[in-house]
């Protein structure tokens, strides 16, 4: 229980991203293209950060972007792109702290 607590308090600063995207109310095809797109700008742009918002998981509120965000991004490293994506959980919101190779 402790470690549920205290999962939310120890997130990566987020106000910190070089690049921010907030996905909250899209539908998955969507949300998915438009990450897609701020990806390849990060990309091109050599940042080094990027912050991914969505929808947090609501008690009968069905699936949330968290599996399919964290495959895109389980693609991405595997290419080589992305160093580490963390997720970080708050109360009002879900998302990942993603870290880029440059």
């Amino acid at each position: 229980m402790e470690f549920l607590q205290n999962i939310g308090s120890n997130h990566p600063p987020v106000e910190e991203a070089e690049v921010k995207v907030d996905l909250r109310g899209m539908e998955k095809p969507d949300a998915l293209e438009k990450l897609d797109h701020v990806v390849k700008y990060c990309k091109r742009s050599s940042a080094k950060t990027l912050y991914v918002q969505f929808d947090p998981a609501r008690p009968g509120g069905g699936e949330t972007l968290f599996q399919p965000v964290a495959r895109y991004f389980k693609f991405e490293k595997y290419n080589g792109y992305v160093l580490q994506a963390a997720p970080v959980m708050r109360d009002d919101s879900g998302g990942f702290f993603v870290t880029f190779k440059l």
